[in-house]
């Protein structure tokens, strides 16, 4: 096993990573041009938003999903505002209209999200089909909140990319893009996947040329690629700390704005990550359901449900239980 292992393992050093693969864009070959240094910013008050979500109960036809939508608000360092607001709800299949019923209990009373939504099945996932409402509505939640958060704030760092694939989450964007006015919205993803004509890491790909080449951080890498249909605002790679072993994703609208991320280099000091902006680290901390958490809720619900209730559950339980076998 280990010596299969240890075969598979890349040790090449490319000299050609190819140029980027975006989908619909015309990609720009990589160059140490397109290494441009970041000057650090302080004295913004600047927003983080995230969210998380997890199922509580689960059949066929029906399903209860918990979502959290977390921000916070830094300034000069600080975490100066936060709020963490929680949502139960309740979606159930009506295959007559091929739609999703969602009732939506507002836990803190937070009134981000409407008391209910109908969700046609094709705005899902095919493969999630009823598992995939929570996350459906929580994105859309997410682009509420920036929406509020972005009012009190200089610029909001969303986690995740400014990308929205379902046309109702991007419905939701769009009325945020439109009122941006002098502020500045920025994606900051987590992981990319995007890759290069040969094959590589788009990421890791830049990330060599640039040690390579002796280029320090703090810097941001642009352009990628023209004519980018799929987001809003334009694509840069970023690394925030020269001790960092990490670069990552990151998208910035109005695209012009791209100086203002060095507001985030301040913030990119933190141990735990370093290199990553610890506002995000904070919103992720907070918007999260565990799994540990979700059960708990899971027993509430299953032990009070009634017969047939649980009957529906356990047609999709059963390999959670075998699982759970050591």
């Amino acid at each position: 096993m280990l010596d299969i292992l240890s075969k598979i393992s890349i040790r090449e050093m490319p000299e050609d990573y190819g140029a980027p693969v975006l989908k619909g864009a015309v990609p720009v070959p990589l160059s140490i041009e397109n290494f441009h240094n970041l000057e650090e910013i302080r004295g913004l008050k600047m927003g983080f938003v995230d969210g998380g979500n997890n199922i509580i109960f689960l059949s066929p036809a029906q399903a209860i999903h918990m979502i959290r939508l977390y921000y916070s608000i830094f300034e000069e360092g600080k975490k100066v505002d936060h709020g963490r607001y929680t949502f139960i709800l309740d979606t159930q299949f009506d295959p007559a209209r091929d739609t999703f019923r969602v009732k939506i209990y507002d836990v803190d009373s937070s009134g981000l999200l409407p008391e209910s939504m109908e969700i046609k099945s094709d705005e899902i996932d095919e493969r999630e089909k009823i598992k995939g409402v929570g996350a459906y509505i929580r994105r859309i939640g997410e682009w509420l909140l920036l929406g509020r958060v972005l009012d009190k704030c200089d610029m909001v760092v969303r986690d995740g990319s400014l990308q929205t694939g379902e046309r109702r989450e991007a419905e939701f964007a769009n009325r945020v893009f439109e009122n941006v006015g002098d502020k500045v919205i920025i994606g900051f993803s987590k992981t990319c996947s995007i890759v290069t004509e040969k094959g590589y890491s788009l990421l890791a790909s830049i990330h060599h040329l640039s040690k390579k080449n002796g280029i320090e951080a703090p810097w941001y890498y642009n352009p990628i690629a023209k004519n980018i249909s799929t987001i809003k605002g334009d694509m840069f790679v970023v690394k925030l700390h020269p001790f960092s072993d990490y670069v990552f994703r990151v998208e910035v609208y109005p695209e012009d704005k791209a100086r203002m991320l060095g507001a985030l280099i301040p913030m990119a000091n933190d141990p735990i990550f370093i290199g990553y902006p610890y506002g995000l680290i904070d919103a992720d901390v907070y918007a999260r359901i565990s799994d540990e958490e979700a059960k708990m809720y899971k027993g509430i619900l299953y032990n009070s449900a009634d017969e047939f209730t649980r009957m529906q559950a356990n047609a999709m339980n059963s390999h959670d239980l075998i699982s759970g076998v050591k």
